[in-house]
């Protein structure tokens, strides 16, 4: 009875690993084409490709996560236009993807990240105090997320 249990236990593992390799690749093939394309669609827009490159990993989960691939460039188009740059950026996108990994709405989640960023400046916070305030309601929001699940 032992191996019966063991030997169905390798069969699953097994077909869980193939079924991954043959579904998987796929997967990410479709991610870095709808990035390519959006890239595409950014660069045609006078977006640099500095920013694009540091916005890419953020953008990647995005995609990874089904968030429509034209919310997302409505988010970093605004950011583009705000001029936010640098380590800046590359929190409010990160922040972004976070949200949208649990669940949140594209471009609810960007509301939520740019209003707690311009508040913390408004206070006169700037770098690593923005950034904490930016995490702090990320946090308060997938605690919010997590309660209308229940």
């Amino acid at each position: 009875m032992f191996l019966q249990r063991k030997n169905i236990l390798v069969i699953i593992v097994v077909f869980i690993i193939f079924v991954s390799a043959i579904v998987l690749p796929a997967y990410c093939q479709t991610v870095d084409n709808t990035f390519e394309q959006l890239k595409s669609e950014l660069q045609k827009e006078g977006v640099s490709d500095e920013f694009i490159k540091s916005t890419g990993n953020s953008v990647k989960k995005m995609l990874a996560s089904a968030a429509p691939a034209a919310d997302i460039k409505t988010v970093l188009l605004d950011l583009w236009s705000e001029g936010v740059k640098g380590r800046a950026l590359k929190n409010a996108v990160a922040a972004v993807a976070e949200l949208v990994g649990s669940g949140d709405n594209t471009l609810e989640a960007a509301k939520i990240a740019s209003s707690a960023a311009h508040k913390a400046e408004a206070e006169g916070l700037s770098g690593f105090g923005v950034g904490m305030r930016v995490k702090k309601a990320v946090q308060e929001r997938k605690a919010y997320l997590k309660t209308l699940e229940k």
